[in-house]
């Protein structure tokens, strides 16, 4: 087991060092000069020559990559080209607000989709079965941006359950800010929760169907000892797998709804960042979501194993 782990840690690494490679060189193919852009169109080249000489983008790109990686295992990612602060400092105070979001989103999909995904699939091809099947196809096909905005409308602006933009920070209230968060965690997590459910309810009748499940109704145990002893117990493993792969989405998701929402978190930070060719703070956030993905990864596969020991019995054959 751990020669397996040792495996997969250097897989990821190998994994972080290919994507931190695409991701500056994405930054030295794209056309533009951060130099040009900071001191506008009106500088002189010996200006622009001696910023790009500061900024180090005179150096040769493989010695900048190697400079940056090495710099980067640090902890230090550089300066803003922008507000000439370091990068971290500017994503250490966004981050709280975008990772809060995320966490928010994951939890409500998980608590919401296995009962619901459970119910689905024990009044199967029943009436409520069905329609549960239209909503749940209706609610795949919303992109999470389009419940934000309707959210916003209805619950903001007509409800007035919230004031839309009216965000409160951590900093100032952490009731209040969990608060704000939770109208646009609901609009991130229901499209996840729909896709969770179907998926669940799938892996239920699945189970249900096989023999040990008949197994153990004959040995006496309830519907219920063998619903969540035995069979939901596998029917959470593909569950699981999906939730590690659906985090990538979720902070996509939402980076993007934090823009509806007036949000000030890492979704700002990043789109600002781009439109001023401030290339180090960009760079950064991308690895960082990249780190999170890829740790996500790892705690997936862990929990895989853990849920399904057939795992590590195939592995040892």
């Amino acid at each position: 087991m751990n020669n397996y782990y040792f495996k997969k840690i250097l897989s990821l690494l190998a994994t972080l060092l290919v994507i931190s490679f695409l991701v500056f060189s994405a930054f030295e193919i794209i056309p533009g000069d951060p130099a040009l852009s900071r001191l506008g169109t009106n500088a002189t080249p010996e200006r622009i020559a001696a910023l790009r000489a500061e900024m180090g983008l005179d150096k040769p790109f493989l010695f900048r990559y190697f400079l940056w990686v090495v710099e980067c295992v640090k902890g230090n990612f550089g300066t803003s080209y922008s507000y000439n602060v370091p990068v971290m400092s500017m994503i250490g105070e966004k981050l709280p607000i975008t990772i809060t979001l995320t966490l928010l989103s994951m939890s409500m999909t998980m608590i919401i989709s296995v009962p619901l995904g459970i119910a689905l699939a024990k009044y199967a091809h029943r009436t409520f079965d069905k329609v549960g099947f239209i909503a749940n196809q209706t609610i795949m096909s919303v992109p999470a941006f389009f419940l934000g905005i309707l959210f916003t409308y209805i619950f903001g602006l007509v409800l007035h359950w919230f004031k839309p933009g009216g965000y409160i920070s951590y900093k100032q209230s952490i009731p209040g800010f969990i608060g704000f968060l939770i109208v646009p965690a609901i609009a991130i997590a229901i499209p996840k929760c729909a896709m969770s459910i179907k998926l669940l309810r799938a892996a239920v009748l699945q189970e249900a169907d096989k023999d040990y499940v008949r197994t153990a109704y004959s040995r006496g145990n309830s519907t219920m000892q063998v619903m969540y002893r035995h069979v939901l117990k596998n029917a959470l493993i593909p569950l699981v797998t999906f939730w590690g792969m659906a985090v990538a989405d979720v902070i996509a998701g939402s980076i993007v709804i934090e823009q509806v929402f007036n949000i000030p978190g890492l979704g700002r930070v990043l789109l600002t960042s781009i439109s001023n060719r401030d290339y180090p703070v960009v760079e950064a956030v991308i690895l960082l979501i990249a780190v999170v993905v890829v740790l996500m990864d790892l705690v997936t596969d862990i929990l895989y194993r853990r849920i399904d020991p057939r795992v590590r019995r195939n592995e040892k054959g």
